[in-house]
């Protein structure tokens, strides 16, 4: 009789427990891991534009550099031209006095010439002068008219370069619009599929809490149907033995401490760091270079002209200023570049120590602490 008590409880726990553990299985969900696999796919192509945004930014920062140096040469050549056409309206108008004095009113100056003239060789000499004034005066006049055709010449040269210098300009600009827009575009689908993937994770929570509830009500159900059950078992088998219901508190007891049992088990310059901290949080500008916002070079520029170091406005152009540093001797302070080769460089930033860096790291940020990104290149101390 006791074994067919026990194969009775046995049942009744074995049928408790499948009710609460069938349901768990049926609460996998597929679709957070399509959510979260298509938000990497975004993520990705997300990280993808903000590189081609570096690079466009650093190749604006340089054309923009060589657009205002040739603004500096034509503005410096205008002025010489300007003074080539003084000098050269000068030189004609003496010029034209001179012939007029010498071959307008010939006869009184040859005839004092001729009567103050001591032997024919001397007036010779003195008619030659006259002569040579006339030349002399002309090829002032044709020099100085040369120097003016080279510096239009030079001038037509600097306008033709600063022309291609705004149309390359241009052209970037047009590529960064289209960029951003799709930088924006897929940044919204970002924020979307994130928003999902966090909806989605809160429904399979809210489930899996529903789920627990119903379990803990059905285990409490049949807890209670298996000590009912117990109960008559041991009824029945006390009567079956014609035994007095005081020889099985002992069961009883130990059925409950079971019971009891069972719940109870359930190089570099630490001051350019310092100074780059003052503008963590300041937003990333599209070619920024000031406290109301930078883009990477531009952020690393106005830092070091605080130490009393000038930098160019282009992440290439001052790696080439630095001596190259590798990654494992890089010091608080150095610079840090980014992209496949010198030629490709993209992206700057300052280190800061354990494989961290302060940045401008692209639209959208702010200047931050970021670890150092896949694509280094190369340490660049100064």
């Amino acid at each position: 009789m006791r074994r067919r008590l026990t194969c009775t409880l046995l049942a009744f726990l074995v049928a408790a427990l499948g009710f609460v553990v069938a349901p768990t299985g049926a609460l996998a969900s597929p679709s957070i891991s399509a959510a979260r696999a298509q938000a990497r796919q975004l993520q990705s192509q997300v990280d993808a534009l903000n590189t081609q945004m570096e690079i466009v930014v650093e190749r604006y920062d340089a054309a923009a550099q060589k657009l205002v140096a040739l603004k500096v040469s034509i503005t410096s050549n205008e002025a010489q031209l300007a003074r080539a056409r003084y000098e050269l309206a000068l030189a004609r108008q003496q010029l034209a006095v001179q012939v007029v004095a010498i071959y307008k009113a010939p006869v009184t100056q040859y005839l004092d010439v001729a009567l103050n003239a001591r032997s024919f060789s001397d007036l010779a000499a003195r008619l030659s002068f006259f002569d040579k004034v006339g030349q002399q005066s002309a090829v002032t006049v044709q020099q100085i008219d040369a120097l003016k055709a080279a510096v239009e010449q030079r001038h037509a040269q600097f306008a033709g370069e600063r022309s291609q210098a705004q149309r390359l300009l241009d052209q970037i600009t047009a590529q960064r619009t289209q960029i951003e827009g799709s930088l924006k575009q897929r940044q919204q689908l970002l924020q979307s599929a994130q928003t999902e993937v966090r909806k989605l994770i809160v429904q399979e929570q809210q489930a899996k809490a529903a789920a627990a509830a119903r379990a803990a009500a059905a285990a409490q159900a049949a807890a209670k149907r298996a000590a009912a059950a117990a109960a008559a078992a041991r009824v029945a088998e006390a009567r079956s033995d014609a035994q007095p219901p005081s020889s099985e508190p002992g069961s009883s007891s130990a059925g409950g401490s079971g019971g009891g049992g069972s719940h109870s088990g359930g190089g570099g310059s630490s001051s350019a760091i310092s100074i780059a901290a003052r503008y963590l949080g300041v937003p990333y500008v599209w070619g920024g270079a000031s406290p109301s916002g930078f883009d990477c070079s531009g952020l690393v520029m106005y830092v070091f002209a605080q130490l009393g170091i000038s930098l160019p406005h282009n992440a290439a152009m001052q790696f080439a200023i630095c001596t190259p540093v590798s990654r494992a001797a890089l010091r608080p302070g150095d610079l840090v570049f980014y992209g496949y080769s010198a030629a490709s460089i993209h992206h700057v930033g300052i280190y800061a120590g354990n494989d961290t860096m302060i940045d401008a790291p692209c639209t959208g940020e702010v200047v931050r602490y970021d670890s150092l990104f896949s694509d280094f290149y190369s340490g660049g101390r100064l």
